[in-house]
């Protein structure tokens, strides 16, 4: 069962725990994330770098099992940005290399009749241009310059568009936007919380 808000479709049912919140400005990017790691049974720890880290050229937000964030974190390397067409990089070059990653460590999976998949969704920063890359390997764009992932994206997508957050002319305003969104996310989501971190992209 899914739902669609704001050009993105959701799952209703969502393993993704997390909230993860970016929004795309003119020449600069900012993403947002909680730092709560939840289990099915209620555990949650406070992650102290959160879920948002950098490797080589990139940005990377993820939502969903911590086994995903440490392979991309600490056991893969981004490969160059080396095509002006950054939707062509993803397609022909990051998915295929993250891939082949969660290829090597078992970290895929296959039910019958669908798509090769992993457990996180993905939100990503190239040279200022946000992507979602979701579960399966797809991906998707957002026109309106906001993007949110993880169980608490509802609420988080809810209260960006009630701002407008997508027309913000600065990193400030963004920022603040994205704190009160991950805020009401973590309110009504039992599965976000904690410290809420940022990167800036603006290079």
């Amino acid at each position: 069962m899914i739902c669609l808000l704001a050009g993105f479709v959701l799952s209703a049912v969502s393993l993704t725990m997390t909230t993860i919140a970016a929004i795309q400005g003119d020449g600069w990017a900012v993403i947002a994330g909680d730092s709560q790691s939840s289990d099915g049974d209620g555990f949650a720890v406070n992650i102290p770098t959160g879920k948002i880290f950098k490797n080589n050229e990139l940005i990377i937000a993820g939502a969903g099992q911590v086994r995903g964030i440490n392979l991309l974190e600490h056991g893969w390397d981004a490969p160059a940005v080396k095509l002006k067409n950054i939707d062509k990089y993803v397609t022909s070059i990051l998915v295929p290399s993250i891939r082949k990653c969660f290829s090597m460590a078992d970290y895929e999976y296959k039910r019958d009749g669908e798509s090769v998949e992993n457990d996180n969704i993905w939100i990503v920063c190239i040279q200022n241009q946000i992507y979602r890359i979701e579960s399966d390997y797809s991906w998707e764009r957002n026109s309106d310059n906001i993007y949110v992932a993880g169980s608490g994206e509802r609420f988080a997508l809810g209260a960006l568009e009630a701002l407008n957050a997508g027309s913000v002319e600065t990193v400030t305003q963004a920022k603040n936007y994205l704190r009160k969104a991950i805020k009401i996310a973590s309110k009504y989501d039992a599965y976000s919380g904690g410290d809420i971190k940022f990167v800036v992209s603006n290079g």
